[in-house]
C-alpha cells in the first residue's frame, strides 16, 4: 500500500513582491478593504479596528509589520484576511480575530510536508520569529507565517487592554 504524502493546505498572498502563506485553518474569511478606525497608542503597523458585522477586529498592515516600503493602495487589489489564533481572547466576542492587510490573495495550494523547510537562520530571531518555514512549490518559494507569532506578547497585551477599555 502506498501512503500519500502528508500535505499542508496553504492560502498564498502577496505582500510587496514576495509570496506568503498561512495555513487555511487560521483564516476565517477574505474581504475587501473596510474603513479602519485608528486606535491611539498602538504600534505603527496596527492600523486600528474595523466593524465586521458587529464584531470589532484589529487590523495589522503586513507591509508595515514587515518593514516594507509603503505604496499607494489600490482598492481593486487590496484585501483583508480575517484570521483566528493571533490574538488570545474569548471566542464569542470576536477578540481572537485579527485582520491582515495584504496586497492581494493568490490561491489555495497543497504543499507536501517534505517540501517545507525551516526558515533560514538569517530570517529568524525576535524581529522575524513569525516566519515558520519556507514552502518550495515548483520554482517558487513561499514564506510561511505562524499566525500566533505575527504579534508579540507585548502587542497582544496592548490590544487586549484597548479592547477592555470598550464601554
Amino acid at each position: 500500500m502506498v501512503v500519500a504524502d502528508e500535505t499542508v493546505q496553504i492560502v498564498t498572498f502577496q505582500v510587496g513582491t514576495e509570496q506568503y502563506g498561512l495555513e487555511i485553518h487560521s483564516i476565517t474569511e477574505i474581504v475587501r478593504s473596510h474603513r479602519i478606525t485608528p486606535l491611539p497608542r498602538m504600534p505603527e503597523f496596527i492600523e486600528g479596528v474595523i466593524n465586521l458585522r458587529g464584531t470589532l477586529i484589529p487590523i495589522v498592515d503586513l507591509r508595515k509589520r514587515f518593514a516594507l516600503a509603503t505604496i499607494h493602495d489600490d482598492p481593486r487589489t487590496l484585501r483583508m484576511m480575517i484570521t483566528r489564533g493571533a490574538v488570545h481572547g474569548a471566542v464569542d466576542n470576536g477578540r481572537e480575530l485579527l485582520g491582515l492587510v495584504v496586497d492581494g490573495v493568490n490561491e489555495v495550494i497543497h504543499i507536501p510536508k517534505k517540501d517545507i523547510e525551516a526558515a533560514p537562520e538569517a530570517a529568524t530571531g525576535t524581529s522575524a520569529d513569525f516566519i515558520s518555514g519556507m514552502g518550495k512549490v515548483a520554482d517558487r518559494l513561499i514564506i510561511l507565517l505562524d499566525i500566533k507569532r505575527v504579534l508579540s506578547q507585548q502587542e497582544r497585551v496592548a490590544l487586549a487592554e484597548a479592547g477592555n477599555a470598550e464601554p
